[in-house]
């Protein structure tokens, strides 16, 4: 492996590590979620019928044993709710959600701003991890 190709993985892990970081503190303290709840609650907000749980933890990007210990604390408080196999956000999810958007919307903003960079630079740069986040076939 070239050592542009480790500094790059290694640059965009600690990108990665410090977002996530500075969410889940800010989610926590204002939503008590983390950026992987808040991810779980999303992916559960564009399906209002419900999804499968494997379908959920193939959308997080994850096994669904871990979806499933993932969603039953959000069960038991009234976030989401399983039933008939599917599990569904509930409206007490979907308020939570919202507010926990406008949290996250703020880290982002944040992050975009001490970049610094213009819209044409971000968007190359956004269109270059698009790429890079739906590989060939599940294939590097």
């Amino acid at each position: 492996m070239s050592t542009r190709a480790l500094n790059f993985g290694n640059t965009l892990w600690r990108a990665q590590a410090v977002l996530q970081q500075r969410l889940d503190e800010r989610l926590g303290d204002w939503h008590g979620l983390n950026l992987g709840d808040y991810q779980l609650l999303s992916a559960l907000e564009s399906q209002p019928h419900g999804l499968v749980l494997r379908a959920l933890a193939i959308t997080l990007l994850q096994a669904p044993a871990v979806t499933l210990r993932q969603l039953l604390p959000m069960e038991k408080t009234g976030l989401l709710e399983r039933a008939q196999g599917l599990v569904r956000l509930r409206p007490a999810g979907r308020q939570l959600l919202a507010e926990a958007r406008r949290t996250t919307e703020a880290v982002y903003a944040q992050a975009l701003q001490a970049l610094g960079a213009d819209a044409s630079t971000l968007a190359d740069c956004q269109q270059l991890l698009e790429r890079l986040a739906l590989p060939a076939r599940g294939k590097l």
